[in-house]
């Protein structure tokens, strides 16, 4: 999609990455909406402003979209049934595919935008005539987020631009300072947006997820100790787990049916197959077997595997090699080199 006056609605939180992608878009002759989400939470009205600000600096004026209650609706409520079934999700998946790109969707409707565009890294290739459009991971392997992405319909994505695809960090942050944005102190976010500097187990017990202690047990049914609630623990986990023994130990699985956290050893944790639900699918959907590359979850390295259909939206992955903590409940991408075929949840 090229500029020519085009009106594009941004996704503006007001970071550095949104901000860039805004610049990015105007000097390939975009109008530039920006639209900042209002998602509700304590930090709401100083993230708003920062967005306000940022908007300011560039000369735009934010528009700011109520999402508070859909939020609640699409991802925490669904957050908070998954962990009392002792499944461990992605709240960041089902926020891009249910919430932030049907947000922006509406507002580009409303306005009759020609398209959307958002900060994420990842890169986007189209035909001239916009015919075909395939979406690849970002030039900046270590920023990018096309795992992220993976559940957003394509009906969405086809209409979203990703400026900052062919961009590395480095160049965005050299790009911002560039038209005064304050830089100092800054550093990147490592939780989730919603938590607000609150730790994760204390979010859900404030929701009312209270745990339930129970047993922990050997893969082979030995007592070994005590746990503090299933949704405190996740697929892999080593730390924590208050138990002696003659070996490290991991988080096996988790068994919601008894209240048991099942542990063993490294080696007991690696699984070589296992089902994909909810697969969305960015290509034609597979009718045989399939030799690709799959993300069991964010900064987890793509590993060959082949994909097994076996139903419109089921599949079966089975690696290669054995991969460590494949964790129910998460997002498993599915990649042909460095493009994103689709993705969908684990078994």
């Amino acid at each position: 999609m090229s500029g020519g006056g085009k009106k594009i609605v941004l996704g503006f939180s007001g970071g550095v990455d949104s901000m860039v992608a805004a610049l990015q878009l105007r000097l390939r002759g975009f109008r530039v909406i920006p639209v900042a989400l209002d998602l509700g939470g304590a930090d709401a009205p100083w993230l708003l402003d920062r967005a306000a600000r940022a908007a300011a600096l560039l000369g735009l004026e934010l528009m700011i979209e109520p999402g508070a209650e859909v939020f609640s609706r699409e991802v925490v409520q669904p957050l908070l049934a998954a962990y009392s079934q002792a499944r461990t999700p992605n709240p960041c998946l089902c926020c891009n595919a249910r919430v932030k790109f049907v947000l922006l969707g509406r507002v580009a409707e409303r306005l009759r935008a020609d398209g959307l565009a958002t900060g994420h890294y990842l890169r986007r290739r189209a035909t001239p005539d916009e015919t075909e459009i395939s979406w690849h991971q970002a030039r900046d392997q270590g920023k990018d987020q096309s795992y992220f992405l993976q559940a957003v319909p394509t009906a969405w994505l086809r209409r979203c631009l990703f400026p900052l695809g062919e961009l590395f960090k480095s160049e965005v942050l050299s790009l911002a300072r560039e038209v005064g944005y304050e830089l100092s102190g800054y550093r990147e976010s490592q939780e989730l947006c919603f938590l607000q500097g609150e730790k994760y187990q204390d979010f859900l017990l404030r929701q009312g997820l209270v745990g339930v202690p129970g047993e922990i047990t050997s893969l082979e049914g030995s007592f070994l100790g005590r746990h503090r609630g299933l949704q405190n623990y996740t697929i892999g986990q080593r730390r924590g787990l208050g138990v002696a023994y003659s070996e490290p130990l991991y988080v096996c699985a988790l068994d919601g049916t008894r209240n048991r956290l099942l542990v063993g050893t490294r080696e007991q944790v690696l699984r070589q197959s296992f089902q994909v639900t909810s697969v969305n699918w960015l290509v034609p959907s597979p009718a045989a077997p399939l030799k690709l590359e799959c993300q069991i979850r964010y900064r987890h390295r793509p590993a060959p595997a082949t994909l097994t259909p076996l139903s419109e939206d089921r599949v079966r992955i089975d690696f290669v090699t054995p991969q460590f903590a494949v964790t129910p409940g998460q997002g498993a991408a599915f990649y042909l080199g460095d493009r994103l075929l689709g993705g969908g949840t684990i078994e």
